[in-house]
């Protein structure tokens, strides 16, 4: 599995069911990134850069060290696909 498709993964998972549920409108206006920039990040198709997974862990109230290491689950988990 690409890690752009498993960071995309867990940031869908953690925005919807997390701490916070928040749409992905939401999290943009929150986070100061465009919700087609948020879409394109859940969808795996753009990787996100350090400043933003931090930006984002703010919004979604966990560390980026917790994302970080979600996406590494979801790889471990999905390392045949």
């Amino acid at each position: 599995m690409d890690i752009k498709i498993a960071f995309g993964r867990v940031l869908r998972n953690v925005r919807k069911h997390g701490k916070k549920k928040m749409s992905q409108e939401h999290l943009a206006l929150e986070a100061d990134i465009d919700r087609a920039h948020i879409s394109k990040l859940e969808q795996g198709a753009f990787q996100p850069t350090l400043a933003t997974v931090f930006d984002l862990a703010r919004v979604l109230e966990c560390t980026p060290a917790e994302l970080v290491e979600l996406v590494d689950k979801e790889l471990q988990a999905n390392q045949d696909t």
